[in-house]
């Protein structure tokens, strides 16, 4: 049979997810707001939203401030200069200019204290802004996901293991079929990938964006996810026609009349009774599919003077 090529968008993998996010719509689609599915990442988050309009009042509050100190400084500054002219015309006393100047110290030093504590305020509630993100970030969410997304998406979570890690990559097709809604799909895509390896799991924690147009997912709902649903062109054999030695993958590729050369190959995804190859093949090629198990211990035994020659 020949090697063909196929267009395919059914999934290369499954895995578990649930939903852990849902921006509810307001009234008239005003003052949305967002559901977890805990308590600690809805505390997180509004402790993060307090924390974010703190920093912005106080980012307003230390310019006003600094302004202020600054006029202060310079109306005190003019006073001085207008005494000092008027001390050398006679007309005041370097008693009254001494004491001016003093004064300008000291708005100086009020300057610089307001300026001081307003920086602090402000550096302290940027340290609580960082340390509510991480929280959502720990429980695998990001604060650039949930500021981007609109009430018509939601924010699945999934684990995916250690040696699958290959077929994730961020922007990549999805579809979600619902525990409680069995006849339902949702598509979605990746959004982020988390940056560490979870050493309990040996895995991965990924975040997706799943259409919601009709408002029927809830947090906590669970889902069967299927990754890599985007259009692709794929090179398909029958399963039967792979032959395991060893750590390797070989088929029986016809080579002229009455002649098959063991050709090693390297697969990727199962898709129904067939495997997609990777490399190794090309489309047109001849192989041996079904009963080609027969063939296997030629082909150890081919591969085995093989390597004695070498």
């Amino acid at each position: 049979m020949a090697v063909r090529r196929q267009r395919l968008t059914e999934p290369t993998l499954s895995i578990t997810g649930r939903v852990v996010a849902s921006l509810r719509p307001g009234p008239n689609h005003e003052n949305d707001y967002w559901q977890f599915d805990s308590a600690e990442n809805l505390t997180a988050f509004s402790d993060w939203e307090k924390a974010q309009a703190d920093v912005l009042f106080l980012e307003t509050q230390l310019e006003r401030v600094k302004q202020l100190a600054a006029a202060r400084t310079a109306a005190q500054q003019e006073l001085v200069k207008r005494l000092e002219k008027l001390v050398e015309a006679g007309t005041d006393t370097v008693k009254d200019l001494n004491a001016e100047r003093a004064n300008l110290i000291q708005a100086e030093i009020t300057g610089r204290q307001e300026v001081h504590q307003a920086e602090t305020a402000l550096r302290i509630a940027r340290r609580e802004m960082a340390t509510q993100a991480r929280k959502l970030q720990q429980a695998g969410l990001s604060i650039e996901l949930l500021r981007s997304v609109t009430s018509e998406v939601d924010i699945v979570m999934a684990d995916v293991p250690e040696g699958r890690l290959s077929q994730v990559h961020i922007g990549q097709g999805c579809v979600a079929r619902f525990f409680g809604l069995p006849k339902e799909s949702f598509p979605g895509r990746v959004q982020s990938i988390a940056p560490v390896l979870s050493p309990e799991r040996r895995s991965l924690r990924v975040l997706f964006t799943i259409d919601d147009p009709d408002d029927k997912l809830r947090p906590g709902m669970f889902a069967e996810i299927g990754l890599g649903t985007d259009p692709r062109e794929a090179m398909l054999v029958p399963a039967d026609a792979i032959l395991h030695v060893g750590r390797a993958d070989f088929v029986l590729v016809h080579d002229g009349e009455n002649t098959w050369r063991v050709t090693e190959v390297q697969v990727g995804d199962p898709y129904r009774n067939e495997i997609q190859i990777l490399d190794g093949l090309e489309i047109g090629d001849r192989i041996i599919g079904r009963g080609a198990i027969l063939f296997k211990p030629l082909v150890i035994r081919a591969l085995q003077t093989t390597e004695d020659r070498r």
